[in-house]
């Protein structure tokens, strides 16, 4: 068994490249928030089931509008079906609505935990060789 620093026998040894880059950020981020990332919020499945609900309401509708029905027990069915979708889609809808959370709002809420630093001034060359000249002018005393 070979250790971590002998390499394998017919293997090359890893190269690694580095670029290197002036600071770093890390972010600081709570299991939550990386629960909801990952899986997105929970809310999205009572809009899932409202959006269902809400169709199968439009579609019990249609069909009670545009057919002859012979039964009046299947009537009352399609009734019983298009009110009780209608009820549930529009409560789980607003439910939805109050209670979902947007994944741009979790990432930004990260983010603002960073200060941003404000960047320094850049001078130009034209700047510089002007301030070097007055400086150069200037008595000596």
């Amino acid at each position: 068994m070979a250790t971590s620093q002998e390499p394998l026998q017919g293997e090359k040894p890893l190269v690694v490249r580095r670029g290197r880059v002036d600071s770093v950020d890390l972010y600081e981020v709570k299991e939550n928030e990386l629960e909801l990332l990952e899986k997105g919020s929970p809310a999205t499945l009572q809009l899932n089931f409202a959006i269902f609900l809400l169709s199968m309401a439009f579609s019990s509708i249609v069909a009670l509008l545009t057919t002859e029905v012979k039964w009046p027990i299947v009537k009352i069915f399609f009734v019983v079906i298009t009110v009780v979708s209608i009820l549930l889609g529009l409560y789980l809808l607003l439910s939805w609505w109050k209670t979902r959370t947007s994944i741009k709002e979790v990432i930004k809420k990260i983010k603002d935990r960073i200060p941003q630093e404000p960047c320094p001034p850049v001078s130009s060359p034209v700047t510089q060789s002007a301030s070097a000249k007055l400086s150069n002018d200037a008595p000596a005393g």
